[in-house]
């Protein structure tokens, strides 16, 4: 008799492959006015905002955590909001009314159903670009 395998069996942990953020190798931000306004939810609230600022990364490694995605800390502040842009590449979207300050450290985390956990300490300084 053959037994029925639909996929929902407990992953099998790996040995020696410990889930890690990926550590960052550039940061840059940019304000950016957009023609239709981009959604954010603050505190469960939708809102929308012409007046965005995008923070392109660059991560040395792939952002390999299952059931997360990458969060940015700048400071204190979780930026969530993000896309894949390239390989190791990554683009974060705030709305223009989040304080973001040159010069403010830089930490790449996780993300998922829960609060947005910083990974290690990055040297990194957020730098903002003239570019629009």
């Amino acid at each position: 008799m053959t037994q029925q395998d639909d996929g929902t069996g407990r992953e099998e942990h790996r040995v020696g492959e410990p889930l890690t953020v990926p550590g960052l190798t550039s940061v840059i931000a940019r304000s950016v006015r957009y023609e239709s306004p981009r959604r954010f939810f603050t505190n469960g609230e939708e809102h929308a905002e012409s007046e965005v600022i995008e923070i392109d990364v660059e991560t040395d490694a792939e952002f390999y955590i299952g059931g997360t995605g990458p969060a940015l800390f700048v400071g204190d502040v979780p930026i969530v909001d993000s896309e894949r842009i390239g390989d190791r590449r990554y683009r974060f979207f705030a709305p223009a009314s989040v304080a973001l300050k040159a010069g403010a450290p830089v930490t790449l985390g996780s993300a998922g159903s829960g609060i947005p956990v910083p990974g290690p300490r990055s040297r990194l300084r957020l730098q903002w670009s003239d570019e629009r």
